[in-house]
């Protein structure tokens, strides 16, 4: 199944409502792996650039891979000014940068649409001997909220939820067990408007031009009225970082 352009439709929802990631788990990635202006770092499946822009200003290069093109327009509208920003259409099976010469990898969420056999060995490819991958993800923390969220989605989402990738242990990309795993809380308020944009951003979230949108907003305001006060849902969430060196397994 092809699965690039999924989030065509979100794209502009993505850009405006996505959480950003806690910035002790930013802060911590620089401290560990001392990446600085002279350094390269590739964000792959960059999307609209949230992870990106952390990188701006502070490393030499700082080199976005997105394939999907209204993802890669908006990252470059937001991001594009700066020259070390070089915002690229690829694919973590196939960067299109040059062997040996990224410092660090960064991959969100997009990590669970990756295959995983080529996008090891692509990352293997461009990094530079000693070079870093950080992978990185945030959740809802409070079981009770996480639970209600699950039941907003339309069951029929289901094939659009993540491939193959999403099963591969993290373990897998690291070539062990030798990596720093860590979680850091953070806290997130929302109107109605930015609660219902952030989770209808979701690959398994219907398109408003689809039948099933109708019964998830329903749905979703039903949480959002449930756990909110005053007119805005604070969430506890984290933000979860995996930080190592690739071994040649």
């Amino acid at each position: 199944m092809e699965t690039t352009g999924i989030f065509s439709n979100k794209a502009e929802k993505y850009a405006k409502y996505r959480w950003d990631y806690a910035a002790q788990a930013i802060q911590t990635l620089f401290e560990v792996t001392q990446v600085s202006h002279q350094s390269s770092v590739a964000d792959i499946g960059a999307g609209t650039g949230i992870l990106t822009k952390h990188f701006i200003g502070k490393v030499g290069h700082i080199f976005a891979v997105e394939p999907n093109p209204q993802m890669r327009r908006l990252a470059a509208r937001a991001l594009g000014a700066n020259p070390t920003c070089l915002i690229i259409d690829g694919r973590a099976e196939a960067t299109t940068l040059p062997d040996h010469s990224i410092d660090l990898i960064t991959v969100a969420q997009a990590i669970n649409w990756f295959e995983p056999e080529p996008t090891k060995a692509e990352f293997t490819r461009i990094l530079k001997p000693g070079g870093w991958l950080a992978i990185l993800r945030n959740y809802e923390t409070d079981p009770e909220v996480g639970e209600a969220l699950e039941r907003i989605f339309p069951p029929e989402t289901d094939t659009l939820q993540f491939k193959s990738g999403s099963n591969t242990p993290r373990s897998f990309y690291y070539g062990g067990d030798d990596y720093l795993r860590q979680s850091f809380a953070f806290t997130n308020q929302a109107t109605w408007e930015q609660f219902l944009g952030a989770h209808s951003s979701a690959s398994y979230a219907p398109d408003e031009e689809s039948p099933l949108y109708a019964s998830f907003e329903r749905a979703a305001k039903e949480v959002f009225d449930r756990f909110s006060t005053g007119g805005v849902m604070v969430t506890h969430a984290a933000t979860e970082l995996y930080l190592g060196q690739i071994r040649e397994t």
